[in-house]
């Protein structure tokens, strides 16, 4: 690995980790670190678990597919694949996880979203993996009218978000503490990190302490110089009905809808960057309505009876990569990389100094539950010191510091 992005050799006194937010990351982290023997308390803000940008009623589980073969496209396929062994693994368990691998369509409902059609179909893809579909086809897998052309991925499918997150949790010794917001990160006489309320008051302790807390990510004073992009997201409830019961697969366009889970479909979700309050509103739902009448015109035309689903914002960093590593020390990277501004790329440069014992896995976006599994697995190697190869390219692409290094090399810090 590059040297601003190399990890030092981690001593812990105790396998002990505190991990603020318990939503899909944070639920994802705790999942794998106790199965690498760690001990972990896992701090939420709300009443419950998995209640903010992972508390939709039903999200997609897909690849991220693009036009050409990149590094976006790797993580995801990587990602979904985990996911699915994941998912694999806890069935296995007998974990209750509403999870349905109905298969996923991707209409081409533009020129932009065709064009990327016919390239994915020029790559000869495996037909396991996707598979190109003319109208007629897609409507035949989906069961309903499809006037687009798609890609169709068959393993892919849709989850209950809070079902997953207690099957992360529940029996793995986890320590789970609702009701506390972590507001201020102070280190102890023992080298611990103190994470504190509002108050002042300690919520816990530890060496090592992972940020998982979605849109808070970076309002942290050792988390602040962290990029990110909030996006207000609405979805909205339909009750099934004998028609709209035909669709029998999830289906992705410019935003997405499920076949009946507890005989209701999910639709939307609005996409707002400029935005006061965070809430539930019937202009929301207007606008899904006229997405999915834009795009399934005859499905929509069944939903007789809606209502508003779940209102979250979901955090992304300025490449749509999460974040899943240490927090670096910005004064040191300051000084030791300032001259990566010249293009000095083959000088000896020290490795990477960061905050001892903090983390964070974050910046998931839209597509979280996808790849929140992969991105808490390479982070927990890394805070075990396991890392294994295939792990450090991934791990550079997901670097904490990967913007102060493109900053440093604009002559911008």
């Amino acid at each position: 690995m590059k040297p601003w992005f190399e990890y030092p050799e981690q001593q812990w006194q105790e396998k002990h980790a505190v991990i603020v937010g318990a939503g899909i990351a944070g639920c994802q982290l705790s999942w794998h670190l106790v199965s690498l023997g760690w001990r972990v308390t896992l701090l939420e803000r709300e009443e419950r678990i998995s209640s903010q940008a992972s508390g939709n009623l039903a999200g997609i589980i897909s690849p991220l597919m693009s036009a050409k073969t990149n590094k976006t496209e790797q993580l995801y396929l990587q990602a979904f694949e985990y996911t699915i062994q994941q998912l694999n693994t806890l069935e296995a368990q007998d974990a209750k996880v509403d999870w349905f691998g109905c298969g996923v369509l991707q209409l081409a409902y533009s020129a932009r979203e065709n064009k990327r059609w016919e390239s994915l179909k020029s790559r000869n893809l495996p037909p396991e993996l996707v598979q190109m579909l003319s109208p007629e086809q897609a409507s035949e897998i989906a069961g309903l009218p499809c006037h687009f052309p798609a890609s169709y991925f068959p393993t892919a499918g849709f989850i209950n978000p809070t079902s997953w997150c207690e099957a992360l949790v529940k029996g793995n010794g986890c320590k789970v503490i609702t009701t506390s917001e972590a507001m201020r990160l102070t280190r102890t006489k023992e080298q611990h990190w103190s994470v504190q309320a509002e108050s002042g008051r300690t919520l816990a302790s530890a060496e090592v302490v992972i940020l998982c807390n979605g849109k808070n990510l970076n309002q942290f004073t050792q988390s602040k110089g962290l990029p990110l992009d909030n996006v207000l997201g609405q979805t909205t409830l339909a009750t099934a009905n004998e028609a709209s019961k035909q669709l029998k697969c999830a289906i992705n366009h410019s935003g997405y809808v499920t076949p009946s889970y507890k005989n209701t479909h999910v639709f939307g979700a609005t996409f707002e960057r400029e935005f006061e309050n965070i809430g539930i509103d019937q202009q929301s739902d207007h606008a899904n309505l006229v997405q999915l009448s834009n795009h399934l015109p005859e499905l929509a035309a069944t939903f007789t009876s809606t209502s508003s689903g779940h209102a979250s914002v979901r955090s992304a960093t300025p490449d749509r990569l999460p974040y899943a590593g240490g927090l670096p020390d910005q004064p040191f990277y300051q000084k030791n990389y300032a001259s990566l501004k010249h293009g000095a790329l083959g000088r000896d440069y020290p490795g990477a100094q960061y905050h001892k014992g903090l983390f964070v896995l974050g910046g998931l976006g839209s597509r979280g539950l996808t790849s929140s599994a992969l991105c808490a697995k390479v982070l927990s190697e890394v805070i075990s010191n396991s890392i294994i190869e295939d792990s450090s390219r991934l791990l550079e692409s997901l670097h904490p510091a990967r913007f102060l290094i493109r900053e440093l090399r604009r002559g911008a810090v």
